[in-house]
């Protein structure tokens, strides 16, 4: 009689200690982070960058957890109207935990053209759907979803038509192939020019950064036409600062010298910029480069 009062006593008494934990469990997982996502306008042309901005804020009284920018990109929910849904190209690029305080706001933007393959004349409908990081997942976390915006992919037309085809042009002899299979070497710089006719022409194009980064892919990759990225990696960085692409154009440019191991040219062009574009987001960026070319690290 003893040990079932005992036996009754003891399940009372974990049920309690369960129900409890259960409660403080889920206390800590309601709180969850403000979430808000925004576009600059409502309609881009076909392989546009399509920049969507977010805004993350802890509005609680404790710390939040949340998956890196990486893995956080790749959480957007895009559907056009046929109710087809389309995915991140990059999945699984955890890079750890970001930890956001009471009060703390995290900012972001991710070109969903490029990312999520959003190429075709159409409407879409996008949200931000978050998730704890793996390691703090819990059954009854509430995800947290942000509000839902409409875009709406549209044909170019006048000189942005024209843009397009001669950036299509140079795509299709960038990558074409020999008979051999492997790529064509001619055709190759070919598209490697025609890129930059399109900039020339076309200076105001939505798609002349986007050109001036596809020229760059071009030769990046292959070390005995490396050389070949310098001027197009300048253009890009003085000609538009506010492009999407910009500060790729500085990510290659000092990449391009780390793999050449040509350091004195490296510290003069960062120089350069400084002096050409004092006071701008050029000299200070070209500033952070030049610390890291120093010390020859690069982050």
């Amino acid at each position: 009689m003893k040990n079932k009062k005992l036996r009754i006593i003891l399940m009372i008494s974990i049920s309690v200690i369960s129900g409890v934990l259960l409660t403080s469990v889920f206390s800590e997982a309601v709180d969850k982070p403000q979430v808000r996502i925004w576009v600059e306008k409502d309609q881009f042309f076909v392989y546009e960058p399509i920049l969507v901005y977010y805004e993350i804020k802890n509005e609680s009284d404790s710390i939040l957890y949340l998956s890196s920018y990486n893995e956080l990109t790749e959480h957007f929910v895009i559907t056009d109207t046929q109710g087809k849904r389309y995915n991140s190209h990059l999945r699984g690029t955890s890079m750890g935990v970001d930890h956001l305080k009471p009060g703390e706001t995290r900012h972001g933007s991710v070109d969903i053209c490029g990312l999520y393959g959003i190429v075709s004349i159409g409407e879409y409908s996008c949200y931000l759907d978050i998730a704890p990081p793996a390691q703090f997942y819990h059954p009854q976390y509430e995800r947290t979803k942000s509000n839902t915006i409409k875009i709406k992919v549209i044909e170019p037309d006048g000189d942005e038509k024209k843009a397009l085809n001669l950036y299509s042009e140079a795509d299709k002899l960038s990558w074409a192939r020999s008979k051999g299979g492997g790529p064509d070497p001619t055709k190759k710089e070919l598209g490697f020019l025609k890129y930059q006719e399109l900039v020339d022409k076309y200076p105001n194009s939505v798609y002349a950064p986007i050109a001036l980064r596809s020229a760059i892919f071009v030769y990046v990759y292959s070390p005995e036409f490396r050389k070949k990225v310098f001027p197009v990696c300048l253009r890009l960085i003085e000609d538009y600062p506010n492009s999407y692409y910009w500060a790729s154009g500085f990510s290659h440019l000092v990449g391009t010298y780390e793999v050449l191991k040509d350091k004195d040219s490296a510290i003069k062009t960062m120089n350069e910029l400084i002096e050409k574009h004092p006071n701008t987001k050029i000299s200070e960026r070209a500033a952070y480069w030049l610390k890291q070319i120093e010390k020859w690290e690069f982050k």
